[in-house]
């Protein structure tokens, strides 16, 4: 099949062109530069910006399907209305021409957070999705405002299939999106500032290769209109850290840092970045996202996909040993 990829650039985007083409598909990539090393045989790099307009109607045409999984995943923006341009308006455009060009299916990388908090420690499944219009951060809300575009253009007949990955770790980029090899890079490196909250907050962890293979697997067997959750574990913070630092030979302790002293020093580092124009290690809303508990259930894509996930202790142990052999996190 033939497929029109976006964000093939990024953390999970590496990843999924590289399953994509392990299953035998061919890729066009549009993205904003050239790719790095050598591109394969089956791949057609394209250079261009969604933040310009959306691909052509006729270069549309000659793909049998459309993965979008480019998003400005960020903590902060110096323009908030950045992650509006590329997180909704960008995709409301992609699916006006890849719909108009009669592409057979549309495979749209959304987010566990846009699913919301769980209630508890309680698994949240796809279909307890509900309106709100409470929201943490930019990201958080863009990409709930990016579920309701696609809810607008499935009503109109457009074959979208939305998966939602959990929280993605594992060896790969060390962009903004790999949260948890950055804190497990820290901790190798007696670096960790510590844990926000009590660290009882559950975080569901979905291992890279597993979620690009969902990708592919929806790709072949998502009917339009479904939507699926991409995850794995669900664990406790603390005990995350913990399991961490074992493999690393260091100790479990870690300071505990208060939500709402991180709230007040995320609020001082925003401030600092509106001055300064670099990111803040730390916002307000990213201190407020660990009062919640973000756990999921993945098994209706493990029964209708055939969607499998890595077992935890040993994806951990891989992503451990990557990370502590980088002698640098470079963005």
């Amino acid at each position: 099949m033939k497929v029109f990829l976006t964000g093939g650039t990024g953390y999970l985007g590496g990843a999924l062109r590289a399953a994509l083409l392990e299953s035998g598909h061919q890729v066009t990539v549009w993205a904003r530069r050239d790719p790095e090393g050598e591109k394969d045989s089956r791949e057609e790099w394209i250079r261009g910006d969604l933040r310009d307009g959306a691909p052509p109607v006729d270069l549309l045409m000659r793909h049998r399907a459309v993965i979008h999984a480019a998003a400005l995943v960020k903590t902060w923006a110096p323009d908030p209305s950045e992650f509006d341009r590329i997180n909704v308006d960008a995709w409301d455009k992609l699916l006006f021409a890849a719909t108009h060009a009669g592409v057979q299916k549309i495979i749209h990388t959304s987010s566990f957070i846009s699913l919301g908090p769980s209630p508890g420690p309680q698994p949240l499944r796809e279909g307890e999705r509900r309106p709100r219009d409470d929201f943490r951060t930019d990201y958080e809300r863009t990409k709930y405002l990016a579920d309701q575009v696609t809810d607008r253009w499935i009503a109109r007949g457009a074959p979208v299939v939305t998966v939602y990955p959990g929280v993605i770790y594992g060896p790969g980029s060390c962009g903004d999106g790999n949260l948890v090899g950055k804190m497990i890079w820290l901790l190798a490196r007696g670096k960790f500032p510590g844990i926000i909250g009590s660290g009882k907050q559950v975080w569901n962890l979905a291992y890279l290769p597993d979620v690009a293979q969902g990708h592919c697997l929806a790709l072949e067997r998502g009917l339009p209109g479904s939507s699926f959750i991409l995850g794995g574990e669900n664990i406790p913070l603390g005990d995350l850290v913990a399991r961490v630092a074992r493999l690393l030979g260091r100790s479990s302790r870690v300071p505990r840092i208060p939500v709402g002293i991180a709230e007040w020093l995320g609020g001082w580092m925003e401030k600092r970045a509106s001055r300064t124009g670099a990111a803040p290690d730390l916002t307000r809303g990213v201190a407020a996202v660990y009062r919640q508990n973000w756990s999921y259930d993945s098994s209706q894509a493990e029964k209708t996909l055939g969607y499998r996930r890595t077992p935890f202790a040993e994806a951990l142990d891989v992503t451990v040993q990557w990370a502590r052999e980088l002698k640098e996190w470079k963005n």
